[in-house]
């Protein structure tokens, strides 16, 4: 994998809101695979590297929490933006989403949920479209749920 570094900074402002912002960086111009004979090529492009032109991605995420501190229970109310482009010959394919979640805590039992959706238009990775050089817009929407327990 190429090699990928960052930087965050989450501010508490009381005992109930923290947002957070953090900003990630891909090499992925750099992320080469040499064969036997010496030759080297883009795993993004399927080409050799002198025939790919793939740029580094810069990720981009800011969000928020609140919590609703009740006597015995906390519920988070949580959202967020994001710009989260993926490398493709030429110029990086733009995605960008929202997040929303919730949850309930409860004693030892934790039990959260989160809904994501990211959209990119005119991509046109070759993991995403079954014909070379095709483009499509892409819409995605994921759904996770969590429980935690501590004994």
């Amino acid at each position: 994998m190429p090699l990928s570094f960052g930087f965050g900074i989450a501010l508490r402002f009381s005992d109930a809101l923290t947002v957070s912002l953090d900003v990630y960086r891909t090499q992925w111009s750099k992320y080469i695979l040499e064969d036997s004979s010496g030759g080297r090529i883009s795993p993004i492009t399927g080409k050799l590297t002198s025939e790919s032109h793939v740029a580094n991605t810069t990720q981009v995420r800011l969000g928020a929490e609140y919590l609703f501190i009740l006597t015995n229970t906390v519920i988070p109310i949580r959202g967020g933006l994001f710009y989260d482009p993926e490398p493709a010959d030429n110029h990086p394919d733009d995605f960008w989403g929202i997040t929303l979640g919730t949850g309930v805590s409860i004693k030892n039992a934790v039990l959260d949920i989160a809904y994501q959706y990211r959209q990119g238009n005119n991509v046109g990775n070759q993991a995403l479209t079954s014909i070379p050089g095709s483009e499509a817009d892409v819409f995605q929407h994921l759904i996770i749920a969590s429980m935690i327990y501590h004994f």
